[in-house]
């Protein structure tokens, strides 16, 4: 869980300072809502599993389609990095009004961090993204 926390964070991190990127969710980042009770809870580490939020639908799309190191699977918690678009996977029998008042935006992409190098994944994700 140390790997999958340390390397769950630089992403996060890199995914925060980028221009195209709308909106980071992982408890391990300062500027999130629910760091202070992370940090005394969550001994250990934050987890391997953060969101991050683009403009459009179809641009988180190809972000998907773009990767290569990461698996397009909607499953979580593997050694091997996990990425998914919940709008159109786990949330796709909801209206675009029921996505957004589960908090769950058409641009939205889900990560679980797995055990590859995490530069590797910051490269993969840096080229996906544009």
């Amino acid at each position: 869980m140390k790997q999958h926390s340390e390397s769950a964070l630089k992403i996060a991190e890199f995914l925060e300072d980028h221009p195209k990127v709308k909106r980071v969710n992982y408890p391990g980042l300062k500027s999130n809502k629910n760091f202070q009770n992370a940090n005394k809870y969550l001994k250990g580490g934050f987890s391997g599993l953060l969101s991050f939020e683009v403009e459009t639908k179809d641009e988180a799309l190809s972000i998907l389609d773009k990767t290569k190191l990461f698996s397009l699977v909607v499953n979580i918690g593997d050694s091997k990095s996990i990425i998914t678009h919940p709008a159109s996977t786990t949330h796709q029998q909801l209206s675009n009004e029921e996505l957004k008042k589960a908090g769950v935006p058409e641009g939205l992409i889900r990560l679980s961090i797995g055990l590859e190098d995490v530069e590797d994944l910051i490269e993969d994700l840096k080229v996906a993204i544009g």
